[in-house]
């Protein structure tokens, strides 16, 4: 790739006769972008209300207004109603695709469920996507467009129609490089980094239905030969709303670990107390003999504590812990507020809203409510996290910032997304732009870390619970040196087998810039 690819990227057109679809705005957008010098464009999904045959035949009308040097046509949950995945085949084109040209590589992908509004990739989609992905490794610029999200989107209310098995795609998307991904769906344009490849939503052209009161958009981005990502974020009247630069620097993670360690945090959950059996006494009991045998600072235990959050669960779990108890921060699981849970979870830990230890500061966002799996934070409690770690981090730079919680922001592959934190999208965009340095979840019972912009995201296994998504139950041990450097470990219990789960170099304090002048 010798020049810079720039690229055209709308989505959720919603073509209808009916007020669904706002007219002036879809003219407005076609006039811009066909005074935008582009590439080529990527249409992410949407392009009928309800996938119909009117919609179908309305849109063959109007679409034809755009000027493209090429369009990319990816199908959307609204296109898929009605039977309209079988009228896009022979209205619009395939419904999964690839093409390879000047070095650069696109594939168009359907996610999505007829007659649903949430999605789903399927095995043969994401073994096909690893297929194309390997024949063109060689490739300069690698991108995948598709209709749903797999980050949560801030401003979106309850997450709920993502993509189920969003960590299995954002696996296949890290392990194979992909540049970028371009996605639409919510209505709400959105961009992330997530280690080296980037996450570009869409906003909607043309629906008559907007995110808190923002406005139809789209987006225009330009690759450079260096890798830098530029996203213009535009109104449809060519209005600039905002300017994203992301770097993807594909380097090989060497980290820098001669100071030594600054912190070692071991990181559980699921321990269950309450069952009764002994193989979870005895995988206990070895779990925290090996997480002893560390020396870790402290042991931040995710939750599921007990497993029915009865009396006796809680009494059982006070005794195991009290040898660590000078070590231990604990945020409560939704086993844990079982039934008379939440009254008992007060009487035996006091669970604090910020922690200062071994000159770190911990925020114990409790994301569980009585009687569901699903998660919820809140507004009140988002502006109060807000404020207080703003204030914290002008005050403390030279702390390390971690938040912990149970639910997981970021899709864990092997797993589906079906009992999420359902203001996801609020509570990643918060920590990603007040810069939170880490963040713990012992959700759904496997271990999987990432690093969104500059915050990594670790999620760990059960430690001694019979429900585990793994083989075996394990802890993650995490280790942070003087440099800012974070090496994330899972460590097996049964065999004491230690994995790398992911390399994070350069997180940024005064303590590791001191270290360094």
């Amino acid at each position: 790739m010798d020049k810079s690819v720039r690229i055209v990227h709308f989505s959720d057109i919603h073509f209808t006769p009916r007020a669904q679809f706002i007219r002036s705005s879809y003219d407005e957008a076609v006039s811009v972008i066909n005074k935008t010098p582009h590439d080529f464009a990527v249409f992410s999904g949407d392009l009928t209300q309800d996938g119909l045959i009117e919609e179908y035949e309305l849109a063959d009308t109007l679409r034809k207004a755009i000027f493209s040097p090429k369009i990319y046509w990816i199908i959307g949950n609204h296109d898929s109603r009605s039977g309209g995945f079988e009228v896009w085949e022979k209205k619009v084109g395939p419904r999964e695709f690839r093409e390879y040209a000047d070095d650069v590589l696109f594939i168009g992908l359907d996610s999505c469920i007829p007659d649903r509004d949430g999605g789903r990739f399927g095995r043969e989609a994401l073994d096909y996507t690893k297929k194309i992905l390997m024949k063109y490794g060689d490739a300069k610029l690698k991108l995948i467009g598709f209709h749903h999200h797999i980050l949560p989107i801030p401003k979106t209310g309850r997450e709920r129609s993502n993509a189920v098995d969003a960590g299995d795609m954002l696996s296949v998307l890290l392990d194979h490089n992909v540049d970028a991904v371009f996605t639409g769906h919510k209505h709400h344009p959105n961009v992330y980094k997530v280690e080296d490849t980037i996450i570009i939503s869409a906003g909607s052209v043309s629906s008559y239905k907007t995110r808190s009161g923002g406005s139809r958009s789209f987006n225009y981005v330009e690759i450079t030969p260096e890798k830098e990502v530029k996203v213009k974020i535009m109104k449809t009247n060519g209005d600039t709303i905002k300017n994203e630069l992301k770097t993807i620097t594909r380097r090989f993670r060497m980290v820098d670990s001669t100071g030594g360690i600054w912190l070692r945090l071991a990181q559980i959950a699921g321990t269950d107390f309450g069952i009764g059996n002994n193989s979870q006494k005895e995988l206990f009991q070895k779990g925290m003999d090996l997480i002893n045998s560390t020396n870790p600072d402290l042991i931040l235990h995710c939750g599921n504590m007990t497993s029915e959050g009865r009396t006796s669960d809680y009494e059982s779990a006070v005794k195991a812990f009290l040898p660590y108890s000078d070590k231990l921060i604990f945020c409560p699981g939704p086993n844990d507020l079982r039934g008379f849970g939440e009254t008992l979870l007060h009487k035996y830990f006091d669970i604090e809203n910020t922690i200062e230890k071994n000159n770190s500061l911990f925020y114990v966002l409790n994301t569980s409510a009585p009687e569901t799996e699903i998660g919820v934070v809140g507004r009140t409690t988002q502006h109060r996290l807000e404020t207080y770690v703003y204030h914290t981090r002008h005050q403390s730079q030279d702390k390390f910032h971690t938040v912990v919680m149970h639910h997981h922001l970021i899709p864990i592959p092997g797993t589906r997304e079906t009992s999420a934190l359902e203001d996801a999208g609020d509570v990643l965009r918060l920590l990603s732009d007040t810069g939170v340095n880490l963040a713990l979840s012992g959700h759904l019972g496997r271990a999987f870390c990432t690093r969104v912009e500059k915050t990594a995201f670790v999620n760990c296994n059960t430690l001694s619970s019979q429900h585990t998504a793994s083989s075996e139950n394990s802890f993650n041990l995490i280790d942070i040196s003087t440099e800012g450097a974070m090496v994330v470990s899972e460590i097996n219990v049964p065999s004491g087998f230690r994995r790398i789960l992911g390399i994070f170099p350069g997180i940024e304090t005064d303590k590791n810039k001191e270290s360094t002048e």
